[in-house]
């Protein structure tokens, strides 16, 4: 298919109705330090490169989040396990908690920076790259460190716009 042949961008509505149909993993990033750190809510996280090891999240321009990520050159993503679906949904809420209020949903002991109890994995990244597109920026991160909890649990996954698990 020639490049000319593409068809204009479907309607907004249209999109977000297909890509309901493709189910993705739910996970909460975090970024800033002490007073300044955020968590948010993201599916749109993928797997780039195992050589050096990257991931790309996609972070609205105008969130906090995406803010302290650029600010400070990092950020932290959780797996969320199947029984994390309410952290999830308060971590996608305007509602969500910040800076000290996000304590008592982490744990402080984690020799490589609080880690969001009960999380399948958490993986710390620098940001290596950031691409705007549209209303978004896709931020590349370059993993410096990786974390799995004990045992089998199953993943908290977005499917036909709402919360299952695998």
């Amino acid at each position: 298919m020639s490049r000319g042949s593409f068809p204009a961008a479907p309607p907004e509505p249209d999109l977000r109705s297909v890509m309901r149909l493709f189910p993705t993993g739910v996970a909460v990033l975090t970024t800033g330090e002490g007073a300044d750190t955020v968590a948010t809510t993201v599916n749109s996280l993928t797997s780039v490169t195992l050589s050096p090891p990257t991931l790309l999240v996609s972070l609205l321009k105008a969130s906090r989040a995406h803010l302290l990520a650029s600010t400070t050159g990092g950020f932290r993503l959780h797996l969320l396990a199947g029984e994390q679906e309410p952290l999830a949904r308060l971590f996608a809420s305007q509602a969500k908690p910040t800076g000290d209020a996000l304590a008592s949903h982490f744990d402080p002991a984690d020799p490589a920076g609080p880690v969001l109890t009960g999380s399948l994995a958490t993986l710390t990244c620098t940001v290596s790259a950031v691409y705007p597109e549209g209303d978004h920026c896709l931020f590349l991160g370059r993993v410096t460190a990786t974390r799995e909890s004990a045992g089998s649990r199953a993943a908290l996954l977005f499917h036909h716009g709402r919360m299952t698990t695998t």
